[in-house]
Parts: C-alpha cells; sequence; structure tokens
C-alpha cells in the first residue's frame, strides 16, 4: 500500500491546537485574577489609577469575558490535539496520531490501494479497485447513537469532565457529503491519462463514504443509519467488499492513483 501523507499540514495544525489551549489556558487564569478584585479592592475602596482601576469598574464583565474567550480557546485547541496530536490508544502499546492509527487499520493491502492523509481536500481518502472511499474520522471514547440521519451522545458525568477534552461527534453525513463532492470535483478537474498514455473518465468513478471511529472504547448502537458506521478494525473488510461491487477496472486505478497523487500535497511519502 502507498501512503501520501501531508506531514507539514498535521503539525502546523497540532501546534495550532496547543497555542489555542494554552492560550485558554492564560485567559481563564487572567478571569480567575479579575474575580478576586472585589476582595482587593472593596467597593468603597478608592478607584486606583490604569489597569486596576478598569478592572475595579469592570471587573464582573472581565470575568465574565475571559471565562468565554477561555472556553472558545480551549475547545479550539481540543479539537485540533484530539484530530491531529498523538497519543496513546486503549488496548494498544502505540503512541499515534489518529492518520497512523487509520494507516494501521490498513495494514496488508497491496499496491492496488493508496491511503492519503491530509494531502488532498478531504482529509482521509483510500482509492484502489474500490474506486475513491472517503472518511469522517473520529476518535472520541463513550457512548454513541445513530438513529437514522441523526448522531446523539447519551448525556453521562464522564462526559460532562471531559467536556473540553472531546472532539464530538457532530454531523458525519454532512462531512462525508461534503468531502464527495469536493473529490468529485478533483476528479472533473484531473487529466484522466493512464502511465500508458490511455484516456481514461475520471468522472465516472464511485465516490462512497463512511464513518470510522477509531477508538476501541467507543460503543455504537446503530439503527438504519443513513452511512456506514465503522470501527477501526472493519475497514479493510469494507473496502475489499467496496472493491467487488466497484469492479474498477485496472487502468482506472492506475489513471485514478496518477491523478490523485499529481493533486494531493504532501511532505511524506511510503510504500509499504
Amino acid at each position: 500500500m502507498k501512503v501520501y501523507r501531508n506531514i507539514k499540514e498535521i503539525k502546523k495544525k497540532e501546534s495550532m491546537g496547543r497555542r489555542f489551549s494554552l492560550v485558554g489556558m492564560a485567559v481563564l487564569f487572567v478571569g480567575l485574577l479579575v474575580s478576586f478584585v472585589p476582595t482587593w479592592y472593596p467597593p468603597t475602596a478608592p478607584l486606583q489609577p490604569g489597569i486596576v482601576g478598569f478592572a475595579q469598574q469592570y471587573w464582573s464583565w472581565l470575568s465574565f469575558g475571559a471565562l468565554f474567550a477561555g472556553f472558545f480557546c480551549a475547545s479550539i485547541g481540543s479539537y485540533y490535539i484530539n484530530r491531529y496530536a498523538r497519543r496513546r490508544w486503549p488496548g494498544s502499546r502505540f503512541v499515534e496520531r489518529p492518520d497512523e492509527v487509520f494507516e494501521r487499520s490498513l495494514k496488508g493491502f497491496d499496491d492496488k490501494f493508496t491511503y492519503f492523509s491530509q494531502s488532498l481536500p478531504a482529509s482521509y481518502v483510500v482509492a484502489g479497485p474500490n474506486g475513491v472511499t472517503v472518511f469522517a474520522v473520529r476518535s472520541d471514547k463513550g457512548k454513541v447513537e445513530v438513529n437514522g440521519e441523526k448522531w446523539r451522545e447519551p448525556f453521562s458525568f464522564s462526559r460532562l469532565f471531559t467536556f473540553f477534552a472531546r472532539e464530538g461527534v457532530g454531523n458525519p453525513e454532512k462531512d462525508l457529503a461534503d468531502q464527495s463532492a469536493r473529490m468529485r470535483e478533483v476528479l472533473a478537474k484531473a487529466n484522466g491519462t493512464t502511465t500508458a498514455g490511455d484516456k481514461t473518465n475520471l468522472s465516472e468513478v464511485p465516490i462512497d463514504g463512511a464513518t470510522v471511529f477509531l477508538n476501541t472504547e467507543i460503543q455504537l448502537t446503530l439503527n438504519n443509519p443513513t452511512v456506514t458506521v465503522l470501527r477501526a478494525d472493519q475497514i479493510k473488510d469494507y473496502l475489499r467488499a467496496r472493491a467487488k461491487e466497484a469492479k474498477v477496472s485496472n487502468a482506472t486505478q492506475r489513471a485514478l492513483t496518477d491523478a490523485l497523487v499529481q493533486s494531493a500535497v504532501f511532505q511524506e511519502e511510503i510504500t509499504e
């Protein structure tokens, strides 16, 4: 299997997440200090000059504003860290990023399959005998219920205490629709030429999608979901089944891979 990864973009977003988290913590700390202003300077105390006097007058607004801004920055930081930072995963001895966990789930595929990570308009893409498959990847643990097109995370105290460390399930169906549309645009613009020089129409290459939960501690309750929902250990079986259904010709596979590689932005290429 060939892997094309935009490691520069991944590290950039990981760094962005850590910076937002630090800023969020700093803003929350400032808000905490401001909340003590009425204790340090009672309302009957004379108004101090400069910043201290400003805090005396508007301490409540500053405190609540810092609370909101700090939580907002912390949430953005958690969003990026959960998607791009390395960590130890339940049941695994490896410390990996989500894209590396996803790659490990594809181990054993031959060179007919190509995995693109953060290098195309869709974040997770696999191309091969199945055509193109885009993935909406989630890495949280806990409970997720899917009823048709509705996604729900039941309330729990553990979820409450980890609110700002969670990625959230969001709307995977919309994510997949948006990613599929962007990949269709890529194929429409591509010059469908095989390595042999034959013209191939890539606009008819099948594109499908699936939602993948990487964390082994996820508890899924599925009731006729409108999109495919998988755990990481089910990805290979899903792609093999799709390859049998799609029946993309070898010439189209080569043209597809060539076109996507030419369209991709990557700093790391791996052949396994």
